[in-house]
């Protein structure tokens, strides 16, 4: 490698490079030899010689009045470079530290109200659309009645997720069979109950790095929390049901209804 790229490599710069090569050339100079050996100007030669005297490259005695510049040995970067090296260990544990905390950081979010649900709705739709970093939502703990008390915005919401391709999983209360016969002829949409389940009193809906819950509460409450470490676990909880649910009764007949809705 070239030897004035390699300390530039470590941190000298272009001008700083060239007058220490041909320092070391040279011998014991005045600047103005320096400058017009290296082709620096002299102004910048001196600019470049007060910054290597402060890294300990260069010294400098007087002979008469005039100031005599001595390149010192090429060894010493090497211990700069170590001195360097030993002060980024010191700070390198807490710079660790902190790359993992600002990877689990979560965020929570809470909202009153039915606007509440209709919010984290919106935001499993913007999420696909803006980033595109899954294709999967699930939703577990629904109670029968969940679509009265969303109906104002229910079509409008399905018929997006459809567009975007968003294959969404629903695992209801036993109750709900006819919602749930209901969902299953919907595209890009899955619907099965546990037998024997308990009513649930919240609902909670996965999708990319974040988990709601809906709190079927007076007044209705949503939570949002945005934590992979979570969204993870909850998936794989979903899927354990998932795999003990029933998908629907065959012998469940629906009219001919809306089925977006």
């Amino acid at each position: 490698m070239d030897a004035e790229k390699a300390l530039q490599d470590i941190g000298f710069s272009k001008n700083e490079s060239k007058v220490y090569l041909n320092l070391l050339n040279l011998g014991p100079s005045q600047a103005g030899t320096i400058a017009e050996k290296s082709k620096v100007y002299r102004t910048n030669v001196y600019e470049s010689l007060q910054r290597l005297i402060e890294k300990g490259l260069v010294s400098y005695i007087f002979k008469g009045h005039q100031k005599i510049f001595q390149a010192e040995s090429p060894e010493k970067i090497l211990g700069i470079i170590k001195e360097k090296e030993e002060s980024f260990r010191d700070v390198l544990p807490q710079l660790t530290l902190n790359n993992k905390l600002s990877k689990i950081k979560e965020k929570v979010s809470i909202y009153e109200g039915g606007n509440g649900v209709k919010a984290i709705m919106w935001d499993i739709l913007k999420e696909k659309e803006e980033t595109n970093s899954f294709d999967e939502v699930v939703t577990f703990g629904v109670p029968k009645d969940m679509v009265l008390r969303v109906r104002p915005f229910i079509k409008q919401y399905h018929r997006r997720r459809i567009k975007l391709k968003l294959l969404q999983k629903h695992l209801y209360d036993e109750n709900a069979q006819r919602r749930i016969a209901h969902l299953n002829r919907m595209p890009y949409t899955e619907a099965a109950y546990l037998p024997n389940a308990i009513n649930s009193p919240a609902t909670t809906v996965v999708y990319g790095d974040k988990v709601g819950f809906f709190l079927w509460s007076d007044p209705i409450m949503g939570i949002l929390i945005e934590s992979k470490r979570m969204a993870d676990m909850y998936k794989r909880y979903f899927n354990i049901l998932y795999s003990m649910a029933v998908r629907e009764n065959p012998n469940m007949v629906l009219k001919n209804e809306n089925i977006l809705e």
